[in-house]
């Protein structure tokens, strides 16, 4: 195909309209499916800016309430309900916040015992083996009380199911000597993670429902929060540890959990680290917030460590139920994913899973989704926009940022300028199809336009230009050929007919040019081709040569007895088989006169060149049968030297030659030489190399004509 556009001239003119057409029509079409596409774009970009800036109103407005999991509902509400945009919130360091509806949930569990308890409503026991020890699994109902009927169905007995396993390792050694505070420093850090869930969601002021629920923990008796300065914040006020005791684990950065032993209790102290997510409301000036107290009874302890794998893990399952409940409570579901995921860090527990009433185990965190853009948002504080894919599909996304205004201190602090980012995407799949149709309907046309110009270019142009221009390429072939005699048929004057009749010109030059080629030297055809629109100019430049000299002996007898047809055509054979070798060895023939030949020889190794040529010649000739070649003979002259090469004569008739004393050596040393014979001069001599080839015998000097004194020559001696 490529090969057909680049020697039909039909295609070559219809590439040409095509190209008009694109640049035209095509620019044209370019230009309007471009601005059609802008305002589309423009329109969606307009459409997710109003609903990016109402997603952040509404949400700032929630979030102003104290109320994250609403907002979360209203996150979730917004992604289920407004299908051409989808929301997503992202946190000061660019980790999605809230999860999709079904994420963090395990539909596929499948579970017997989950099953059993939730169908019995009581609690259930297992012991399975894990790497051949023993595991004990106790699976609680979550009871449907009422004060959970606010979120839950009160027509369901239950809401879901906790599954706590302890650890093997934990469960053995609850039977050792400090298995006492063992225990109690397990079911402790359940509680104080439960009372970090709340405080961190900004319910403190609702801390007594812990405080309450956490004396249902078989072994707590009571639960109290101490402030940093030795105050009681939260819990019942039937006494107050003296304000040194709680002064003196806060003063430095303390982690270490304390016991006090009595007759029928133990007490235990949890200091609480000012940690950068509590620094919001309790600053960053002081390492520690304060304590939490919490009273066990020793006893009852003491009986769970006769037997821990059932006893210890009613006990500690009992704490988790109701950390799990309090945070339910104060409405901080969204809280108890980061609860459950604490609670899976401790060492105590091997397992700790939550189920909902149809078996699905709930709380699961998966890995934060991350804003890709995020830095740039936060750096510049400005909003960004840009065109992302995802599975396979282009969504335009805007990312505003969410500046951390004086009124959100409260739960944000006011050392960052952002305290969120929020992405709204919309899906480009409508406005890219509209593109589509637009281009798809403007190639339509575009095509349907190329045909037309192609019918009009293959029925008229090929008639009108395709095949005059077609007749004078044959007329062009048979030329390079070699066939003079071809000449272009045209009818018309217009262009093509004006150039068919300069072709037939051109042709009878070349057929005039040709011929007179053979009349004339090589050096004399390039000397032609390198001048100027003037012509050749006369004159020369010195340039140093070797002559080459050759010449019939016994031709004048010859030509005495034979007929003058016979010695043109012995001449001619003679002639054009010498300066077939000449050619070659890269010599120029520069003339004939008579039965005498004159060729001139430049450039590298030129007289080892000359040389080997006169000897080819001498032996040719010497195998020439019949009687000619045996009563003629050839005499050879060869000189090198300076000479003058150039255009002799006047401006109307001139030669192409070379002139000199060094020519006419040459032509000297041809005249003396003997038939079989080949005379090299001194000069020519001196230019070969040591190791020539050739044996140069010398002879006596030579007297020639123009010379005072004799020459010196060397014969060059060859076998025949």
């Amino acid at each position: 195909m490529l090969q057909a556009f680049r020697s039909r001239l039909e295609y070559k003119i219809l590439l040409l309209i095509i190209a008009v057409l694109i640049v035209g029509f095509g620019t044209y079409v370019i230009i309007t499916i471009r601005q059609e596409s802008n305002a589309l774009m423009e329109r969606q970009r307009e459409t997710l800016r109003a609903s990016s800036e109402a997603l952040m109103a509404g949400i700032r407005n929630v979030m102003l309430t104290g109320k994250s999991t609403y907002a979360s509902e209203l996150v979730n509400d917004i992604r289920q309900n407004l299908r051409f945009v989808d929301v997503n919130i992202y946190d000061r360091l660019g980790r999605e916040v809230f999860l999709r509806e079904g994420e963090g949930v395990n539909p596929n569990v499948n579970d017997p015992m989950v099953a059993k308890t939730l169908e019995t409503k009581t609690p259930q026991e297992a012991m399975s083996e894990t790497q051949g020890v023993n595991v004990f699994t106790r699976y609680q109902p979550l009871i449907n009380r009422p004060e959970c009927w606010r979120c839950h169905d009160k027509s369901e007995p239950i809401r879901g199911a906790i599954e706590v396993a302890l650890t093997p390792s934990v469960a053995t050694m609850m039977k050792g000597q400090n298995a006492i505070e063992g225990m109690a420093s397990s079911m402790g850090n359940v509680i104080a993670t439960a009372f970090r869930m709340i405080m961190l969601g900004g319910n403190g002021d609702q801390m007594d429902t812990l405080m309450a629920t956490a004396r249902q923990i078989p072994g707590v008796e009571m639960v109290q929060v101490y402030s940093k300065d030795g105050f009681l914040h939260f819990g019942p006020e039937v006494y107050e540890i003296p304000d040194t005791t709680i002064m003196a684990m806060t003063a430095v950065k303390n982690h270490e959990i304390r016991f006090e032993r009595g007759a029928k209790k133990l007490r235990m102290f949890i200091p609480l680290e000012n940690e950068d997510r509590c620094q919001v409301c309790h600053g960053q000036k002081f390492p520690m917030r304060g304590v939490m107290v919490i009273d066990f009874d020793a006893a009852l302890l003491s009986h769970f460590s006769s037997d821990p794998e059932k006893l210890f893990t009613d006990a500690l399952q009992s704490a988790i139920v109701e950390g799990f409940r309090s945070i339910m409570l104060v409405g901080r579901a969204n809280s108890v994913r980061f609860f459950m995921d604490e609670l899976r860090n401790q060492s105590v527990l091997q397992t700790v899973r939550v189920f909902d009433k149809v078996g699905s185990e709930r709380f699961l965190n998966p890995p934060p989704r991350k804003l890709e853009h995020f830095t740039e948002v936060v750096e510049k504080l400005d909003t960004l926009e840009y065109v992302r894919t995802e599975n396979g599909e282009e969504r335009l996304v805007r990312v505003t940022h969410m500046a951390n205004q004086i009124r959100c201190h409260a739960c944000h602090g006011g050392t960052q300028k952002v305290r969120a980012a929020v992405e709204v995407s919309a899906s480009m799949s409508e406005i890219n199809a509209a593109i589509l149709s637009n281009k798809i309907r403007s190639v339509a046309v575009g095509i349907v336009t190329i045909f037309l110009a192609w019918v009009v270019i293959r029925f008229y142009m090929n008639s009108v230009v395709v095949r005059p221009v077609q007749g004078i390429e044959r007329v062009a072939a048979r030329v390079g050929e070699g066939d003079f005699t071809a000449r272009a048929e045209f009818t018309s004057s217009d262009e093509i007919g004006s150039l068919a009749s300069k072709i037939n010109d051109m042709v009878r030059g070349l057929h005039e040019r040709f011929h007179l080629e053979k009349f004339v030297s090589q050096k004399t055809v390039e000397a032609v081709r390198r001048s100027d629109q003037a012509g050749v100019r006369l004159g020369g430049e010195r340039k140093i040569a070797t002559v080459f000299f050759s010449d019939l002996r016994g031709f004048t007898s010859y030509s005495e007895k034979v007929e003058p047809e016979q010695v043109v055509s012995m001449l001619n054979a003679t002639l054009a088989d010498q300066a077939e070798v000449v050619k070659r060895h890269g010599g120029d023939i520069d003339k004939y006169v008579g039965d005498e030949m004159v060729a001139v020889f430049t450039g590298e190794k030129m007289v080892e060149r000359a040389i080997s040529a006169a000897v080819e010649i001498q032996r040719r000739h010497r195998l020439r049968s019949g009687p000619p070649g045996e009563q003629i003979g050839i005499g050879i002259g060869i000189n090198s030297g300076d000479m003058v090469m150039g255009a002799m004569g006047s401006a109307e008739r001139m030669d192409y030659t070379v002139i000199g004393d060094n020519v006419n050596l040459g032509a000297r040393l041809c005249s003396v030489a003997l038939p079989h014979q080949i005379l090299v001069s001194e000069f020519s001599a001196a230019r070969l190399e040591r190791e020539s080839e050739f044996q140069l015998v010398p002879l006596d000097p030579v007297a020639v004509k123009g010379k005072q004194a004799p020459v010196k020559v060397f014969e060059v001696r060859y076998d025949a």
